[in-house]
């Protein structure tokens, strides 16, 4: 009868397991000083060659002061490194699945202004030693990944999960480093050696802890493989047993796919937004393209897109293959409705213009850059919108019409050259609202992505072949698409509203109910009664005397009397107390049901429950007219599946109050707010399938539920189909949450269920980061690649 259910843990790995990764671990903290002492030893013989062969007096000069402070201060090095090491293992292990997804060797976009020269240099010099490192060992370390993650009893390869990342040993090696007094040259020359040697170590270390995994029994669960473009995924097990693949854990890999210009560097691109470059703007109407003044969309539409002779406009978008040719047709389509038609159309793939075609209109706007200032402006303009229109989220129209922007964006950057780093410019969000409302779809086909695309084409359309001549021209466009928006969200946040005040409400019945549950269970009387009746008052009644509180006015002691119903209940229960008094028994019936009737109702209590509380009440009160000892009262029948409260696998051995943890939603609040209820989720057993059949677009995000915050988009599988739908609304207290489809369908579950999917694969986490921060992160990446490959 407890409103609480139990919920089966997550597959915890065996202590056999455990072992191994345990013994790797204390392995490496014990060959730590050795293994640092062999780098010392290393850098200083490498730092001698180049002294022999330095050519000119400064570098001579500064290869010998690199040795020199590193005799001097190697065995202080030495000595406390497997204190730096012990202690970057310990807060790895302590953070677990909440790693912060910002890491030591990456720069953020955002951050760059705020960053001085010497920040920039370090985080240059950090890069490029993780380099150094990652591409020393990257053959064993994806093995030793597959082996450390079966050890830990993962489903599949997580590098992070991996203690001995080669990311933890360096950033070790440079809190010791950065704490001799030494000149940030001597740092610099000491590094690239350090990294170096340092990866020779950890190949070694490796490969030992490999054949020690092994022979422990250890089977890998996948191996990496780098695809063309760069990108790593993971596979079964080959039969051979060895890795085909490298490790994923190296953001330069993939940043170094990119098709970044040389003069983009790190250092410039602060300078940058900080404003440094104070080029002269190129007239802005130069870089609109010469017909477009003259020619209407429903023309150029008729040109390109009606003559069957004309075909697709040879337009070369950078870095795609599908013809950039949406703004031609904007207008158009809104009279002719062939949005489907359109995107169809712009699916095609097709054969790339020859080099040097003049039909994309941002070539033009290249050859007009007048300096270093507008050149990266472009560049970064450039690098951003291919990021943008390469996320995976974005279904290819919402790519293809980000890719129209291009020339219009261009043209702000050269007069506006700090708009990609102010959150709250009006063309980065407008960037951004486009993106992120348009991840509520995951397939073109589902309804309202058509009125989606057609709103953004009558929009924001016309930006791609006019002349912008400031921020203004998108701040109109984007308070026009808010109030487009507006007219259909107005309708959903009013069901949105309810649902959210639904929840609320069993929310704070349910904290209210799990307080008085606790002073019942403290009652002396209440061990004298069975153990079903004990359920009962714990659970259902608790929620009872709760909504009754909620719904009184100030100041009333017990509203509805049925604090009062208690000690009447716990007496009518007893039979060798009620056989003395059969008289007080029969008076007291006739108040005391329809009492217990009108309660129940009022939280909406289903009712084969209801009437098997009755049953077990009938029981035990015929035992007070039948002589002899008492009988044992049979546990109330369980409720069908198809009762909205959650129901416990087994009664428990003994009656406890509510959890405050586990809110129970009352049958019509769950209606209200599309309640899943936790009997309701796939079966563990089906939780290897539902990855297979998520929305393909879209790579799973592996976070806890903890992590997961309010405007999370998420693919959730609902009765066998998966649905794109957003995180709208958790409660006070973390423990129940509410997710919104763009069709205003509602879904609401407890931390508990959510945690269980999330394990499961039935409700996969897009991305925690926006596609717009996501992009302009990749771009800030592409510069340190290009610093770090820079040699001056």
């Amino acid at each position: 009868m407890a409103l609480t259910h139990n919920t089966p843990s997550a597959t915890a790995p065996t202590g056999s397991l455990v072992a191994p990764q345990q013994r790797i671990v204390q392995i490496a903290l014990t060959q730590a000083r050795p293994v640092v002492e062999r780098v010392m030893e290393t850098t200083r013989m490498s730092l001698q060659a180049r002294l022999d062969s330095a050519r000119t007096p400064g570098e001579h000069h500064a290869m010998q002061e690199a040795r020199q402070q590193l005799v001097r201060l190697a065995s202080v090095m030495a000595e406390r490194y497997p204190d730096a090491l012990r202690k970057a293992l310990d807060e790895d292990t302590a953070q677990g699945d909440d790693k912060p997804t910002r890491s030591l060797f990456t720069v953020h976009f955002d951050d760059l202004e705020l960053m001085d020269e010497a920040q920039i240099n370090d985080s240059v010099e950090r890069a490029r030693a993780r380099q150094v490192l990652v591409t020393a060992v990257e053959g064993p370390l994806a093995d030793l990944d597959a082996l450390v993650c079966a050890a830990q009893g993962l489903p599949r390869v997580q590098p992070e999960h991996n203690p001995l990342r080669p990311d933890v040993f360096l950033q070790a090696l440079q809190s010791v480093v950065s704490q001799m007094q030494v000149t940030p040259q001597v740092r610099h020359d000491w590094m690239g050696l350090m990294a170096q040697a340092l990866g020779a170590e950890l190949r070694s270390l490796y490969l030992a802890q490999i054949d020690q995994l092994k022979q422990s029994g250890v089977k890998p669960v996948g191996y990496a493989m780098r695809q063309a473009t760069g990108e790593v995924v993971y596979v079964a097990p080959a039969e051979a047993g060895v890795s085909p693949g490298f490790a994923a854990d190296n953001d330069l890999h993939v940043a170094s796919t990119s098709a970044g210009d040389p003069l983009l560097t790190l250092d410039r691109l602060r300078r940058l937004l900080l404003g440094e470059f104070n080029d002269a703007a190129a007239p802005a109407e130069t870089h609109a393209p010469a017909n477009d003044s003259q020619e209407s969309f429903a023309e150029r539409f008729a040109r390109e897109f009606e003559d069957p002779a004309q075909g697709l406009p040879h337009i070369d978008p950078p870095a795609t293959d599908f013809a950039m040719t949406v703004p031609a047709a904007f207008e158009a389509l809104q009279e002719m409705n062939q949005v489907g038609q359109m995107m169809e159309r712009l699916g095609t793939p097709r054969t790339p213009a020859a080099p040097g075609a003049d039909g994309h209109p941002a070539t033009a706007q290249r050859a007009q850059v007048q300096g270093l200032g507008q050149a990266l402006s472009m560049e970064v303009v450039a690098l951003m919108v291919d990021n943008i229109a390469r996320d995976t989220r974005l279904l290819w129209p919402v790519q293809q019409f980000i890719r129209a922007l291009e020339p219009a964006l261009m043209q702000l950057a050269l007069s506006d050259p700090r708009f990609f780093s102010h959150k709250e410019h009006a063309a980065r969000r407008l960037l951004q609202d486009i993106t992120d409302r348009s991840q509520a779809f995951n397939s073109p086909e589902v309804p309202g992505f058509q009125s989606f695309m057609r709103s953004l084409m009558h929009i924001a359309g016309p930006l791609a072949t006019a002349t912008i001549e400031s921020a203004d021209d998108f701040e109109q466009v984007l308070q026009q698409l808010h109030a487009k928006w507006a007219e259909k969200d107005q309708a959903l946040k009013q069901e949105r509203q309810r649902a959210i005040e639904a929840l609320q409400h069993a929310e704070q019945r349910h904290l209210l109910a799990a307080q008085i549950s606790r002073e019942l269970w403290l009652l002396p009387s209440m061990g004298k009664v069975p153990d079903a009746i004990s359920r009962f008052l714990l659970g259902p009644w608790a929620q009872v005397m709760a909504e009754a509180r909620l719904s009184a006015k100030p100041g009333t002691t017990d509203p509805g009397r049925y604090q009062e119903l208690v000690e009447a209940l716990i007496w009518s229960v007893q039979p060798e107390l009620t056989r003395a008094n059969t008289g007080q028994l029969a008076r007291l019936l006739p108040k005391l049901l329809p009492k217990l009737r009108e309660g129940l109702a009022s939280i909406d209590y289903p009712a084969d429950r209801t009437e098997a509380v009755f049953a077990l009440l009938m029981q035990l009160h015929q035992q007070a007219f039948t002589p002899g000892p008492r009988v044992a009262a049979p546990a109330p029948a369980a409720p069908t599946s198809a009762a909205p409260m959650a129901t416990p696998a087994a009664e428990p051995a003994q009656p406890a109050p509510l959890d405050d943890d586990d809110p129970w939603v009352a049958p019509s609040e769950a209606r209200e707010s599309g309640y899943i209820d936790i009997s309701q989720s796939p079966e563990s057993e089906g939780a290897d399938s539902a990855p297979e059949t998520a929305p393909s677009n879209v790579a799973p995000l592996p976070l806890p539920a903890s992590t997961i915050t309010v405007g999370t988009w998420v693919n959730l599988q609902v009765a066998g189909q998966w649905e794109r739908t957003q995180l709208s609304w958790i409660g006070s207290h973390g423990n129940l949450f509410l997710f919104t489809s763009a069709s205003g369908r509602t879904q609401s579950m407890t931390l508990r269920l959510l945690d269980r999917l999330l394990q499961q694969g039935a409700l996969q986490v897009l991305a925690e980061q926006t596609v717009v921060d996501n992009a302009l992160n990749a771009v800030a990446q592409t510069a340190m690649q290009n610093s770090v490959e820079s040699r001056h």
